[in-house]
């Protein structure tokens, strides 16, 4: 099959399922928004003050964000993260508003930056707290990437339509009725997200102690190969934030175009990016690291090559080449991310890196004038896109290593998904049920479960034959599970489960097994087999 075909498959089955569809869909508003912000933004402070408004205003709009994520990004691991989805998009709403209005009552620059830093922010919460739904909603670490791959396939299309939108209606009318019209498209996404509600979720345990201990314990989530990933992604946002001050001073001082060539120009990533992420949602699973490298370079070597080609169409190819390699970075970057850190803590940790990558493009976003006065634009283009292949090379070796080592399937994890009452649950709570199993070992004759005996256990065979007796007899093979029904009738054990031969079990403990039930689907599938057993006195 092709990479096409298989993106496609991957799509729509991202878009079948009701709640990835309603953030998928507000996430596509969000981002349409933000960057028509970006660019009626970046147009109303050059004309303001020229490019070292530019880098101002992107300090403004970033740099509180990324002080602000950290700390707030951790009420996703308190409060329900639909919630917290809902209230950021409307907050954001809010202050677009808020920009146009300040617009066409005067223009006062100081209020649109002050607006554009609480736009900063909201947009800043909005991802982690999304990135960290996306877990409990996909099923298998497939259905992950594929959710990440939307993701990023939106996202594209939300860069290519967002500057698009922007790039004609500031031609034609003026930077208040872009703010306005992403004020609108965000209030959409608000109400789109009002109906979800996320079920099957294994709660994470309350966090004692102090805030800072809580925000703490969020910072070491960010460990071993998810350091590695904050690294190269802050690294990333740098080099975006000097790119977006670039596009914005190469329009004006390169090309010699009008405002409207900012959007156009910044479209070319979105377009280049919708390519990228149809592409991305057929990675494979246990290559996430080094495709993230890959992408890295690809990153950085189209912006080194606009120097040599001052063109508008030239320029507009090679970022459309930085937009596709924005998609495999994002769809790998974040997936590896919500694989290596534990879910208690993941919107806390992913508040952390949105924190770093958004003080990381406010630092670009000011250094990038700077460079461009001491050595021009075009020696400009060269050094900022060298960053990101150079700290790749040097960290190439790391990289193959995480593939290697932490990306390989655990067994347990292979286990549960085999069960047909957990099929149902989402990854997050799967890899939890992994790893609550128990391995054991039964001789052939040893009794595992006696009827009569209260239930405490539920039982996954891996290898091995088990003969069960309740008056008729049966047996139990490896991919087999038995003990559901004293845990979900809360009655003594129906049955006697022998071992026929050496075997190996899994044994899940009554308190893990019925949390994971709490989800709708896979207790009404508990149910169902509960009573077909009990139906031809089958054994548990």
């Amino acid at each position: 099959m092709s990479r096409a075909s298989q993106a496609a498959l991957a799509l729509a089955a991202v878009m079948r399922n009701r709640e990835l569809r309603l953030v998928e869909l507000a996430w596509g508003a969000s981002i349409v928004a933000e960057w028509a912000h970006f660019v009626a933004l970046g147009v109303f402070a050059y004309n303001a003050g020229g490019t070292t408004a530019v880098g101002i205003a992107g300090l403004a709009r970033l740099l509180p964000a990324a002080l602000v994520a950290p700390l707030a990004s951790s009420l996703g691991d308190r409060l329900p993260r639909e919630r917290i989805l809902v209230g950021t998009a409307l907050v954001g709403a809010c202050a677009l508003a808020g920009s146009s209005v300040a617009f066409f009552a005067g223009g006062n620059a100081a209020l649109v930056y002050a607006f554009a830093a609480v736009i900063g922010i909201t947009s800043t919460l909005f991802r982690p707290a999304m990135q960290a739904v996306l877990p409990s909603l996909a099923c298998t670490p497939e259905e992950l990437i594929a959710a990440n791959g939307a993701s990023s396939t939106i996202e594209s299309l939300g860069t290519l339509a967002g500057p698009l939108l922007a790039g004609v209606l500031v031609s034609i009318t003026n930077p208040g009725v872009v703010f306005a019209a992403a004020a609108a498209t965000l209030l959409a996404g608000a109400l789109l997200l009002a109906p979800l509600r996320i079920e099957g979720v294994i709660p994470p345990s309350a966090a004692g102690g102090s805030v800072h201990k809580y925000l703490l314990d969020g910072v070491r989530g960010v460990r071993g190969p998810a350091r590695l990933i904050l690294l190269l992604m802050a690294a990333q946002g740098f080099v975006r934030g000097c790119l977006n001050v670039l596009i914005v001073v190469a329009v004006f001082r390169v090309f010699d175009a009008g405002d409207g060539a900012v959007g156009y120009l910044t479209a070319g990533l979105g377009l280049g990016g919708l390519v990228g992420a149809l592409g991305a949602m057929s990675l494979h699973g246990r290559r996430l690291a080094v495709a993230l490298g890959v992408a890295l370079v690809f990153w950085g070597l189209p912006i080194a090559l606009i120097a040599p080609h001052p063109s508008l169409p030239a320029a507009m190819l090679l970022l459309a080449v930085v937009g596709a390699a924005n998609s495999f970075e994002d769809v790998a970057g974040f997936t590896l991310l919500q694989r290596t850190v534990p879910d208690a803590v993941l919107s806390r940790a992913l508040g952390l890196v949105w924190g770093a990558v958004m003080g990381a493009v406010a630092l670009g976003s000011i250094a990038a004038p700077a460079v461009v006065a001491a050595v021009g634009p075009r020696t400009a283009f060269v050094l900022v896109g060298a960053l990101l292949p150079i700290l790749t090379l040097l960290c190439w070796s790391r990289l193959r290593r995480i593939d290697r080592e932490v990306l390989a399937p655990a067994a347990e994890l292979e286990v549960v998904s085999r069960v047909p009452l957990f099929v149902p649950l989402s990854l997050v709570a799967k890899e939890h049920l992994a790893g609550r199993l128990t391995r054991l070992h039964a001789e052939p004759g040893e009794v595992v479960v006696r009827a009569g005996d209260t239930g405490d256990r539920f039982y996954i065979v891996d290898s091995g034959e088990l003969e069960i007796t309740n008056g008729a007899h049966g047996s139990a093979r490896g991919g087999d599970f038995f003990g559901e029904i004293a845990l979900l009738r809360d009655v003594p054990r129906t049955a006697t489960v022998r071992a026929v031969s050496a075997s190996d079990l899994y044994a899940l403990e009554r308190d893990d097994f019925l949390s994971a039930l709490t989800h709708s689907a896979a207790r009404a599938a508990g149910e169902t087999v509960a009573e077909a057993r009990l139906a031809v006195t089958a054994p548990q």
